[in-house]
């Protein structure tokens, strides 16, 4: 059994990922942590970079079948094909939500400045590319444990 997590940072897939990895007898993992720390990455490779290397991961891990597996906000591209026949859910929250769970979001490398108009920007970009991804699963006003328990009843 394996499940794919897709969203925007800070709607709480590695969060819901871990409850769903623990109540199925799963493994849990987090695509950027599997790829490293995205600030030193992006400083060094830039998003080019950090995108190759989460093509390399997926690669690595897409036969795996006991694996909750939560994505980054920007790796619903080019790289989905690799997850073809993994079912796949998008957590979805409003930009203010987001913007509230996500704080100064220093960790971040693509929300650094302002970080409401690059939650915003961010959100209007990759919009298509999430509603295109798989089953939608809104946060807004929800934990994450009910959050889980909504994703668990679609497997």
């Amino acid at each position: 059994m394996r499940i794919a997590l897709a969203g925007p940072s800070g709607v709480g897939k590695s969060t819901v990922g871990k409850l769903l990895a623990q109540s199925r007898r799963l493994s849990f993992l987090d695509l950027d942590e599997v790829v490293g720390d995205p600030v030193a990455i992006f400083a060094r490779e830039g998003e080019a970079g950090f995108r190759a290397r989460e093509r390399r991961a997926l690669t690595e891990l897409k036969d795996r079948d006991d694996l909750v597996l939560a994505l980054g906000g920007g790796a619903v591209g080019d790289t989905m094909p690799l997850l073809d026949g993994w079912p796949r859910v998008v957590l979805m929250a409003s930009v203010e939500s987001l913007l509230h769970r996500l704080g100064s979001a220093a960790d971040r490398p693509l929300l650094v400045g302002n970080v409401a108009e690059r939650v915003a920007a961010l959100y209007a970009a990759r919009w298509a590319r999430w509603t295109s991804f798989g089953v939608h699963v809104h946060t807004d006003g929800v934990g994450a444990v009910e959050v889980a328990r909504r994703v668990e009843a679609l497997w």
